[in-house]
Order: structure tokens, then C-alpha cells, then sequence
């Protein structure tokens, strides 16, 4: 602590003056939470000195671990020369650097970039122009999107949202979108055999798009992997078939890789492991090494053609768009990503779940092991038959059992899933793993 505030004011002051995102009001209450004081590589400290490895990459962003020293000089090299300057009717060469950049990498066809300061104000960006370019062509409002899909917690992307434990409350302020069952081929909402799941999903998001095709301003979709839905992993070949089929209506493809882009799951984005190039697509979380907030819309030509006729103006921005202090963050980790070996080291890293899916697959109660890239996930049930949920109680028996051991980890109702930074070492993710493994199976209701 900084010697003003003891550890105890600081969670006493923190009880009566903050409200935390995704955390129960009365259990946040009640806790002895933890206060984390700095980070290296891949572990976090509290203020008690105790380490932890932190197995969500806290919540999706980190990829090339805390205290990173070439983020970190970037970071400072710009604070000699400016930390902020509007991008309204201004620019500055950082910027367009990113923009080169990141176009550079992403799936060809992508020729613009939009700047904004986070995964759900780009994806409301991304809705807004298509919406655009679509009602000049005379086509009503309306999107399409997947059951179990998240997009962000702003209204319109609350609007193409399919969890409803986080977006029931508020559709009423919005226009819900169409859903087309999620291809989750552990628990196929059709009722589908496994091996036939891949298909027959696709084959009825396709009928949807056809029977609206008319009446749709978008399609918006998580590429390959679902990730606050239950990290729901897709079959391989659902998203070059439905995104054919879209494309062939002339309908605005979104892709929201605000979760899966910058090598989550494999490749730099998830949608190059099926060769799609979306007409928009979202990136934000990991584009700045989780140091500073950024996020950015790519683009078609086409689309900025679109939009240059018809308004000629597109009245949406932040006052932080195009920050210098994240573009410089943001450009130092692509070019980490490019030259390091961050990315060809991730199948030798991945090798690690092997024995960890072994372990966890003699466990009757443990079903739906599955995992992407460097994601790992798996379902806890209360029966041996995978159709009963394992309770609240013992999910958060096994997140703070874990936290006992030095591992942060944050379910997702009875998903637990790992998904370090691209950097951690094979060491540490095998500690990651077997403080898990320790975790689970110290759960007597699920052994």
C-alpha cells in the first residue's frame, strides 16, 4: 500500500464507494476481496505479497504478459511527445501507422479503419454503418445473430446479444435481434446427433437469412468460438458455409473478434483459419496488450464508399478516438506478434492440455472438454450423464479453492475454462493446469 490507507481501509472505502462489473452486489459485500497491487509476466500480486498466476489473461486482454518492457517504453516514449490530441477533423502518424498495420494483417479485402475504446462500442459501430448502407438501399432495420451470443454491453450490441442472464433486462430499450440456434455441439439445440450438428445448424441459420434476407441490415457473429456464451467452440466449416450464404444476398457480414482476434485461437484472427473476410470486423481487448483501452473497426472499400455518398458523415466518436498513448501500446504489440515467436510457439504450448484433458476426462462429472488455440474449457456437471449443471456453490467452491492455490480464474455458470497470455511459459501453464486439476477434484460434490 502507498502508506496513507491501511489494506482494510481500501476494501472498506471500496465497499462503500464502487460497484464492480458482473459482480453480485451481496457477495462482493460479504467477501475479503482481493486487492492487486502490480504484475509480471503472467502472475498478479496482492497486497499481501501472495502471487497468482493469472489464467484469465485478466478477462481476455493480456496477451504478452504484465509489465511487458517493450509496451512499456512505447507507452513511454509518447508521453514525451503528447498523451492525447482529438482525432475529430485532426490526425496524428501513430495513428496511421496502426491503421497500415493492422490492415496489413487482417483477412484481405479490409481497407479502412474506424477507431473507438472498446469491443462493444465497435461492434455499435459496426451496426451503425452497416445499418447505413443498408437503408440506402432500402432495406428495413433488423440484425441477425446467434442464441448465446455477446457483443458487448451498449444497447445496440445488447440488441444482438443472446445470453439472457446479462441482456434480458434491457431489450425492452432496444430492437431485438433474429437469433439462429448457436452450433454448440455438446448441447445442440436442435437435438442433433454430433456428427450431423455441423451441418444441420448451419442449414437453419441459412433458412433464416433467406426467409429476411429483405428485411436484414447485418449479419453479426463470434467467429469459431462463443466465449462469454460458455465458450461455445464451433465445428469447423459452420462459419464458411453460413458466411457463403450471406455474402451471396449481398447482406453486411460482421465478425466480432474482439475475444478470439490476435492469435487466441491459433491465428491472427479466427476467421483466417476458414479464409472468410467479413464486410466489418471488431477488434479491441488484446489489440493493446491489455494496457490501455483501443478498439477498431475494419472495413471494406466498398462499405467506405457506401457511406461517402450517403450521409458523407458519420456522426459516431469518443473523445479518447485514436488516443496516442493506446495507438502506441497497440502498435508495439503487433509488432511483438510479428517478430517474436509468440505465435509459432502456440502448438508446442497447446501440447500442455493433452495431459491436462486426460486428467480431467477420468473424472465422471467432468464432460465437454474442448479447446482452441491456447483456450481451454470444460463443463462440471452434478451427474455422470452431463445433464444436470453443477451448482453455483460448487463453481465458486472451485474458483476460490483454485485462488487458495495462487490460480485467478472466473467461471462461466458451470464452464471453467483457461486462457492465459500467448506469452506464458510451458512451465507455468502446466502450474496453471494442476492448481485446476487440484482445484476440481477438491470438490466433494463432483467426485
Amino acid at each position: 500500500m502507498n502508506g496513507k490507507n491501511s489494506l482494510q481501509d481500501i476494501i472498506e472505502q471500496d465497499k462503500k464507494t464502487l460497484l464492480h462489473p458482473f459482480t453480485r452486489i451481496s457477495e462482493w459485500e460479504a467477501s475479503d476481496p482481493l486487492v492487486i497491487s502490480g504484475g509480471e509476466g503472467c502472475t498478479l500480486f496482492d497486497s499481501r505479497g501472495n502471487a497468482y498466476l493469472d489464467g484469465t489473461s485478466s478477462l481476455w486482454v493480456n496477451l504478452l504478459g504484465h509489465r511487458n518492457q517493450g509496451i512499456d517504453a512505447a507507452i513511454r516514449a509518447q508521453l514525451d511527445r503528447i498523451a492525447h490530441t482529438t482525432f475529430l477533423g485532426l490526425t496524428h502518424e501513430e495513428g496511421v501507422l496502426l491503421a497500415q498495420e493492422l490492415l496489413s494483417i487482417a483477412p484481405a479485402g479490409l481497407s479502412r479503419v474506424f477507431y473507438s475504446d472498446n469491443g462493444s462500442t465497435a461492434v455499435e459501430i459496426a451496426l451503425k454503418m452497416a445499418y447505413l448502407l443498408r437503408r440506402s438501399a432500402g432495406k428495413p432495420h433488423r440484425f441477425l445473430s446467434l442464441e448465446r451470443s455477446y457483443h458487448g454491453d451498449t444497447l445496440g450490441a445488447v440488441g444482438v446479444g443472446g445470453i439472457p442472464r446479462f441482456h434480458g433486462t434491457f431489450l425492452p430499450l432496444t430492437r431485438e435481434s433474429l437469433k439462429a440456434p448457436s452450433p454448440d455441439c455438446f448441447h445442440c439445440p436442435l437435438g442433433l446427433k454430433r456428427e450431423t450438428c455441423s451441418i444441420d445448424c448451419a442449414d437453419a441459420a441459412i433458412a433464416l437469412v433467406r426467409r429476411h434476407r429483405d428485411e436484414l441490415s447485418g449479419v453479426i457473429l463470434e467467429p469459431r468460438l462463443q466465449a462469454a456464451g460458455g465458450m461455445v467452440l464451433w465445428p469447423e466449416g459452420y462459419l464458411s458455409r453460413l458466411s457463403m450464404e450471406i455474402k451471396s444476398h449481398g447482406i453486411p457480414l460482421i465478425l466480432d473478434e474482439v475475444a478470439t482476434g490476435f492469435g487466441r485461437t491459433g491465428a491472427c484472427f479466427a476467421c483466417q483459419l476458414e479464409d472468410v473476410t467479413p464486410d466489418f470486423l471488431c477488434v479491441g481487448k488484446g489489440l493493446t496488450g491489455g494496457y490501455l483501452p483501443l478498439a477498431a473497426t475494419l472495413f471494406s472499400e466498398e462499405s467506405y464508399l457506401g457511406l461517402k455518398k450517403d450521409p458523407g458523415i458519420f456522426y459516431h466518436g469518443h473523445s479518447y478516438t485514436g488516443n496516442p498513448l493506446a495507438v502506441a501500446a497497440a502498435r508495439e504489440t503487433l509488432r511483438q506478434l510479428g517478430d517474436t515467436p509468440v505465435l509459432s510457439e502456440l502448438p508446442q504450448k497447446r501440447t500442455v492440455f493433452d495431459s491436462f484433458r486426460a486428467a480431467l476426462g477420468c473424472i465422471p462429472k467432468i464432460g465437454n472438454i474442448r479447446s482452441i488455440g491456447l483456450v481451454f474449457a470444460f463443463d462440471v456437471f452434478m451427474d455422470t450423464g452431463h445433464t444436470i449443471p453443477a451448482k453455483d456453490s460448487v463453481m465458486y467452491g472451485i474458483q476460490t479453492d483454485a485462488q487458495s492455490r495462487g490460480l485467478i480464474v472466473r467461471p462461466l455458470l458451470n464452464t471453467l475454462y483457461l486462457i492465459p497470455p500467448l506469452s506464458v511459459s510451458r512451465h507455468d501453464l502446466e502450474t496453471m493446469c494442476e492448481r485446476l486439476l487440484q482445484a476440481v477434484r477438491n470438490q466433494s460434490d463432483i467426485m
